[in-house]
C-alpha cells in the first residue's frame, strides 16, 4: 500500500509541476527595488556583525536555474560579548515556480558531504506571520562535517506560508499560480559550528533568541521579506 501512496504522490507532484510550467503567472507579490543586503543591521541586540563572514552553505549565481534559484544571497557573522558566533544566510528568490524554488537544508548539506543527523519541526517564538499573527514554523537540523557539526534553525517563506516540506511548497506554489500569482520566496538560516557530538539544544536557544532579536531590529520593508 506505501508504493502505491508514494507513486499517487510523485505523481501529483509531476502534475503540480506541468502545470506551474503552463500557467507561468506574470503577477509577481515581491516588493520592488528592495536589495536585502543593505538592509541588514550591523547590530542585533548583543550581536556585532563581524568583518568577515564565515565560508557557509549556500547557492549562488546571477542567472535562476532550478540548480541556482536565488536573486540574491546574504551571509553575515555575528559574535556575542562571550564570543559565540552564529552565522546567517539569507537566501531570497523573487519568482518562486515549481522547476526554480528555495533549496531545502536538509538536501543542500548532504550534497556539501554532510550527514544530517537529527531534523525536527521547530517553531520560532516571538517571531509570528504578518497575515496571520501567528508563530511562525521551520525546521532545527544537526548535520555532520568531517571535524565538526553544524547546528542549524532555519524556515522557509514561500509567500504568506511557511514551508516544512517539498510537497507543502509545491502546493503553494501550485495554488498562487492558479490565482494569476507568482510568489516570491526565502530561506533563513542560522547556524553554529560544535564539536561533534555536542549537545544542540543551547545553540537552538540561541539561535531562536538572534531570530526573534534579527527581526525586531529590522525595517518593515525588510521585515516583510523574511516574514510576511
Amino acid at each position: 500500500m506505501s508504493h502505491v501512496r508514494t507513486a499517487i504522490l510523485l505523481l501529483a507532484l509531476g502534475l503540480f509541476g506541468l502545470a506551474g510550467w503552463a500557467l507561468r503567472p506574470e503577477i509577481t507579490q515581491a516588493p520592488p527595488g528592495l536589495t536585502l543586503g543593505e538592509q541588514m543591521p550591523a547590530r542585533v541586540g548583543e550581536w556585532l556583525q563581524q568583518p568577515n563572514a564565515l565560508d557557509q552553505i549556500a547557492a549562488t549565481a546571477t542567472n535562476l536555474s532550478m540548480e541556482q534559484p536565488y536573486d540574491e544571497v546574504v551571509t553575515r557573522t555575528y559574535q556575542n560579548p562571550r564570543g559565540e558566533v552564529i552565522m546567517l544566510t539569507l537566501a531570497y528568490g523573487r519568482n518562486q515556480r515549481q522547476e526554480v524554488k528555495i533549496h531545502r537544508p536538509e538536501l543542500c548539506y548532504p550534497s556539501q558531504g554532510f550527514k544530517v543527523k537529527q531534523l525536527e519541526h521547530a517553531t520560532f517564538e516571538g517571531v509570528r506571520s504578518q497575515a496571520t499573527g501567528e508563530t511562525i514554523s521551520g525546521k532545527r537540523m544537526v548535520a555532520a562535517g568531517n571535524s565538526f557539526d553544524e547546528i542549524v534553525s532555519y524556515w522557509i517563506r514561500i509567500g504568506g506560508t511557511y514551508s516544512e516540506s517539498a510537497w507543502q511548497t509545491r502546493w503553494t506554489i501550485f495554488r498562487e499560480g492558479m490565482n494569476g500569482r507568482m510568489t516570491d520566496g526565502i530561506l533563513v538560516r542560522a547556524s553554529q559550528r560544535l564539536n561533534p557530538g555536542a549537545d544542540p539544544d543551547a545553540s537552538y536557544r540561541l539561535q531562536q533568541q538572534f531570530l526573534q532579536q534579527l527581526v525586531a531590529s529590522m525595517q518593515p520593508s525588510a521585515q516583510s521579506l523574511l516574514v510576511r
